[in-house]
């Protein structure tokens, strides 16, 4: 007896359907939605292999404290400390850009502008203070703060974002591959 094939359906295209259905998706640069795409599955591996799927600032707290640097993460550390200097500081005042991060009460500004400003400069303060600005930029584009018109204005700071994810799972020893074997 002949089985019949099996008939895959195509695998849908989320990207066309925001470009199609959202107001302001159409205008939305490719760049932009290969960003949001990024963060949004770096946030995943992040809140599972460094979190235990507790993404909040008590985690990132507990985390950032005894971090292990070396000079490779200290150099990247500081790379996205001053691209969020440029976006949010100017000389010591924060830029009114800066209150769009939407903090809420436990969000520990006052720690993120201390590092901004350049008054805390040990390892582990600055990598809360990048953990808790990507904690915002996730509440905000997935609880809807960021609407989908400005996306293209945020494109590098989602994907500073990112990068940020990126470099928590590997300071956590957090690859799903052995570095040594990845292509």
């Amino acid at each position: 007896m002949n089985a019949l094939p099996i008939k895959v359906a195509p695998l849908f295209d989320a990207e066309l359907w925001v470009q199609k259905n959202l107001r302001g998706g159409q205008s939305l640069k490719k760049e932009t939605l290969q960003a949001v795409a990024g963060f949004t599955l770096l946030w995943s591996l992040f809140e599972r292999i460094v979190c235990g799927n507790q993404a909040k600032v008590k985690t990132f707290e507990r985390i950032t404290q005894n971090l292990a640097s070396s000079s490779k993460l200290e150099k990247l550390v500081n790379e996205s400390i001053s691209f969020y200097q440029s976006r949010y500081v100017a000389g010591q005042v924060m830029k009114p850009l800066f209150d769009r991060l939407k903090f809420r009460s436990n969000d520990r500004r006052e720690h993120v502008e201390a590092v901004l400003k350049g008054e805390i400069t040990e390892f582990g303060g600055k990598m809360l203070a990048l953990l808790i600005i990507a904690y915002r930029i996730r509440c905000n584009l997935f609880h809807g703060l960021k609407s989908v018109d400005i996306w293209d204005s945020q494109a590098e700071n989602i994907s500073e974002a990112s990068r940020i994810l990126s470099l928590m799972i590997e300071a956590q020893n957090g690859y799903v591959v052995e570095q040594s074997q990845a292509t």
